[in-house]
């Protein structure tokens, strides 16, 4: 049977359809997509009613479907690492950080919703894992975090901009920052962290 968008969409309503491409686009031009964001809500849903037709079509141009239950995430992958988004090495650094944080605040607190951290403790985990030597500027830290809240990893609990000389400004860790570096252990955490530690070649980080 060849392949049409009758067949592909059979269990979708004729007029949903429409809305299938844009979504799908959507996804591929859009790290995650949430549940708890009001912009991305409906297509959040939408998704989550037709996951097969979605699942499917993706996996036709080699791309995964992701969702993290616990958070309600929404997240595509490439199977292709040309396809997969990469980042500078301080860009690489900052998402370890971030990923170690969210991990201690989450262990230590037992929260059940993202976790909160301030500017300061940021900083003081970078020096501690990439040490003194590679600590950066305030110019840098502000163009890092925009960047990474601009993906989606992090956001201001007031919905201001980041201020990174204000050491007590605090940042909400979003989970996925837990799709993003899929660490499943202490042990692979420790392993990434030895890595930076080490110093070893810039390394790019892949969107996972």
């Amino acid at each position: 049977m060849p392949l049409t968008q009758d067949n592909l969409l059979q269990d979708i309503p004729e007029k949903s359809r429409r809305d299938f491409p844009r979504i799908v686009n959507r996804l591929l031009g859009q790290t995650f997509l949430y549940q708890d964001v009001d912009g991305d809500k409906d297509d959040y849903y939408f998704i989550h009613r037709h996951r097969a037709a979605f699942e499917s079509v993706l996996a036709l141009t080699g791309f995964n479907l992701l969702h993290d239950d616990y958070h309600r995430i929404f997240q595509v992958v490439s199977e292709y690492s040309y396809s997969r988004a990469r980042y500078k090495l301080d860009e690489s650094l900052m998402i370890v950080v971030l990923r170690k944080l969210y991990e201690d605040k989450t262990e230590h607190l037992s929260l059940a919703s993202d976790p909160v951290v301030t500017i300061g403790e940021v900083r003081e985990e970078y020096r501690t894992i990439t040490g003194k030597e590679r600590d950066l500027g305030m110019g840098q830290y502000e163009t890092l975090l925009r960047r990474l809240r601009a993906i989606g990893l992090i956001d201001t609990i007031d919905g201001r901009n980041i201020d990174v000389r204000d050491a007590e400004a605090r940042l909400r860790l979003r989970g996925s920052v837990r799709l993003i570096l899929p660490i499943q252990s202490a042990t692979e955490l420790e392993a990434w962290l030895r890595k930076y530690r080490a110093g070893e070649s810039e390394p790019d980080t892949e969107e996972e």
